[in-house]
């Protein structure tokens, strides 16, 4: 990676500000009608065959949860055409391109599907230190970014993903449960994903978040995909697998393997710049 057909900048300067100052940003509707039934055919579909044979799809995927109320598969890209497409999409490697500050490798990814569990409290939490920063043209970058994408619509019952904004900068020093506490006490502080089926919350992994709270009785779909500087390694159960990257070109095997390492190349834009289109 790049590819000719990675966008950059691929957010708009106030969906940048925005992710500047709030750690996150919702980009509704990236995903046409028909990649989000590809993804929703795949992931059901996996979900029924496991409930039935208790088989995986597949070689290098693990189950975080198989749970009625909650079942997620992990470590995608090989296991459908469709999954790789979504972690490979251009625009949200562009935006990962430009949220890190450089070329990125595939770091996590996992799809999910949540229902109503009687669960009525958050499980707010980070997944790095928000010292893994830099600063490029003056703009905040971080080392861990995800894409979140909603493969159902989200009203203000179905769960959407919680966070709080602001927090991918505050430093780990500060007590994670003030924090929460903190950002409880005013609910101007917590604030929920509603956004059309198809629309991706881009994110710090710095930044404090949740799954929703599920009040209705919708089935929430989701795909993530984590994205970090080339030279980290994957995350624990995320090695990408052999036999699908030995089919795959050179830049897009990297992509999976983080094999450029420390051939990282740096991708710094200015605010003021638009957004590019493809």
């Amino acid at each position: 990676m790049p590819t000719d057909n990675t966008p950059f900048p691929a957010l708009t300067p106030s969906q940048r500000l925005h992710l500047e100052i709030y750690g996150y940003v919702i980009l509704e509707k990236l995903l046409t009608e028909a990649e989000i039934a590809a993804l929703l055919e795949v992931i059901y579909q996996i979900e029924a065959d496991f409930q039935r044979t208790g088989q995986l799809p597949g070689a290098n995927c693990h189950l975080s949860s198989s749970t009625r109320e909650f079942f997620r598969i992990d470590n995608l890209p090989h296991l459908s055409p469709c999954f790789y497409e979504y972690l490979t999409h251009p625009r949200i490697l562009g935006m990962a391109e430009e949220i890190v500050g450089g070329t990125v490798r595939l770091e996590q990814s996992d799809a999910h599907i949540r229902r109503p569990s009687g669960e009525q409290k958050y499980g707010f939490h980070r997944g790095i230190n928000p010292a893994y920063s830099h600063t490029g043209n003056g703009l905040y970058h971080f080392s861990f970014v995800k894409a979140l994408t909603n493969l159902t619509d989200l009203g203000p019952d179905d769960g959407g993903t919680t966070v709080i904004p602001g927090t991918h900068k505050i430093p780990q020093e500060v007590d994670r449960q003030a924090i929460i506490d903190a950002a409880l006490a005013d609910p101007a502080l917590v604030h929920q994903v509603e956004a059309p089926a198809g629309s991706t919350l881009l994110f710090y992994e710095s930044l404090m978040h949740s799954s929703g709270i599920i009040r209705s009785q919708q089935d929430r779909v989701l795909i993530l995909g984590g994205y970090t500087p080339t030279m980290f390694q994957a995350w624990n159960g995320y090695d990408p697998d052999p036999e699908f990257v030995a089919g795959l070109p050179a830049e897009r095997a990297a992509l999976l393997t983080g094999g450029d390492k420390y051939g990282w190349q740096r991708k710094l834009r200015d605010l003021a710049v638009p957004a590019e289109t493809i």
